[in-house]
């Protein structure tokens, strides 16, 4: 712990700190670390994905209700041509708002003079994809007659960070301050997370860890070089927390005795 004396505080070791029973115990290999983690991205990839649509449906539902009528309708129905047109209408003005690939101009252009039978003739065989999209927009070219959705673009801006990465945060937290040290990925390769002092995380350690995380791509993935040049193979967000991954489940070959040395002929 660190120390104050007259107001200021004092360096300690406590970053320095092992607990004895942790000195020799294997460390766990970058591949078995790697295999870890994507198979936690694909534990979480079911739970990301309906957080994001549920922030989505709701964002929709109040703040736009025309809009999530007439999505509904296109998504989930068999909507007749006269259904189909009051639906693209409905939809029109959220597609061109967030600029939606595949939107024509003639289309947003009468959606800015609000001319429905020439919105109707822009969009006629015009079908609707929503997707998803974790990472920062890009171009995108889509095929004819097809306009593309982007349910990211529909939940407000305060909230898409905690929609698509607050799940993955509240798992490697939650899983990390367990008694076990285990997410799911890290419970099937054999692996574990520890802290140096041999204590508990905490769930706020716990949660600056997970938060760390996002180091790794912030140096362009050359912090992941401590894995090999670190000898604890500590990355950033082990650092961060005084934390190691061990090898669990294999116990230590005791070491062989050295062998006896010989005493000198006294003949």
């Amino acid at each position: 712990m660190w120390k104050r004396q007259r107001g200021c505080r004092l360096l300690t070791d406590e970053p320095l700190h092992l607990a004895p029973e942790l000195v020799g115990l294997p460390l766990a290999s970058p591949f078995r670390r790697a295999v870890a983690l994507a198979v936690d991205y694909v534990v979480l990839l079911l739970p990301v994905l309906a957080v994001a649509i549920t922030a989505a449906t709701l964002s929709l539902r109040v703040n736009d209700p025309g809009a999530y009528k007439g999505l509904r309708m296109l998504i989930f129905g068999h909507p007749a041509p006269a259904e189909s047109r009051a639906a693209w209408e409905a939809v029109a003005p959220l597609l061109a708002r967030i600029e939606a690939p595949g939107l024509p101009a003639e289309a947003h252009e009468a959606v800015g003079r609000g001319d429905r039978a020439k919105l109707a003739e822009a969009l006629e065989g015009y079908d609707l994809m929503v997707t998803l999209a974790f990472d920062e927009r890009k171009e995108v070219h889509m095929p004819p007659k097809m306009i593309m959705l982007q349910l990211d673009e529909v939940i407000p801006k305060p909230f898409r960070a905690i929609a698509l990465f607050g799940v993955a945060a509240l798992y490697f937290t939650l899983c990390h301050a367990s008694r076990r040290g285990q997410t799911l990925g890290k419970r099937l390769l054999g692996i574990r997370v520890v802290q140096l002092a041999g204590e508990r995380l905490s769930l706020f350690e716990s949660f600056e860890r997970a938060a760390a995380y996002l180091e790794i791509p912030a140096t362009l993935g050359l912090s992941l070089v401590s894995l090999w040049r670190d000898p604890n193979r500590r990355l950033p967000h082990d650092r961060v927390v005084h934390t190691a991954v061990l090898l669990v489940g294999r116990p230590l070959k005791p070491a062989r005795p050295a062998p006896p040395v010989p005493e000198p002929d006294k003949g």
